[in-house]
């Protein structure tokens, strides 16, 4: 039996199917337009959430990119060989090490930046204006919802 959700309209599941459909359909664009630049793009990504949250662990950085912890540490080692990444000792945990981003790794997303934009712009291309934006602020407020289910705040339905 095919149930219709209240609050969206559409099929139970629609909507996670429908952003599932949306992450594999950018996989493989995303992937040519990153390996075009020699890096990967877990790597990438990693490169991405140390330029805004400099100062974290290996096993951090694995969270906040969705990969396991193993694959992280290669990508970390990579980034670091290229001179992308640094390691230091976090001076509150002495056996902690804790990542930064280096210049010459800001470089690399910047060098990327214009490609990257061309990209988002080509997903929202047939939104209107202001749509982009709604578009953001709404799927913020679900990856929200998620970390309050993953804590076990259940929202109120």
């Amino acid at each position: 039996m095919n149930m219709t959700n209240p609050r969206t309209g559409y099929p139970d599941g629609y909507l996670i199917y429908l952003i599932k459909q949306i992450d594999s359909g950018l996989r493989r664009p995303f992937d040519e337009l990153i390996s075009g630049h020699g890096i990967s793009t877990a790597g990438y990504t990693a490169l991405t959430v140390l330029q805004s949250r400099p100062g974290m662990t290996s096993s951090e950085l694995a969270r906040r990119t969705f990969v396991r912890a193993q694959t992280m540490a290669e990508t970390v080692t990579s980034l670091t060989q290229a001179g992308y990444v640094r390691r230091e000792k976090d001076p509150a945990h002495g056996l902690q090490i804790l990542l930064y981003i280096t210049d010459l790794g800001l470089e690399r997303v910047a060098e990327l930046a214009p490609e990257v934009a061309h990209l988002e712009s080509d997903l929202v291309g047939a939104l209107g204006e202001g749509e982009p934006a709604e578009l953001i602020r709404a799927l913020r407020a679900c990856r929200d919802a998620l970390a309050a289910l993953s804590r076990d705040e259940r929202p109120s339905v």
